[in-house]
């Protein structure tokens, strides 16, 4: 028993380390500003409400 409880041990540890490796790789991702994502050519969209009716045809 006391061996399947050291295994249950490491397989604690190693699934925790995998969990902070993964905790401080998101921590790096930088988000974009809202800024840096819209072209200045286009108009800014408030919210990604749906449009009346369906999509034209193509």
């Amino acid at each position: 028993m006391s061996d399947n409880a050291a295994h249950d041990d490491e397989l604690l540890r190693r699934s925790q380390e995998s969990i902070d490796e993964a905790k401080a790789a998101a921590a790096e991702v930088r988000q974009p500003e809202e800024d840096e994502l819209i072209d200045e050519d286009l108009p800014v969209a408030d919210g990604g409400a749906a449009a009346d009716g369906p999509a034209p045809a193509p």
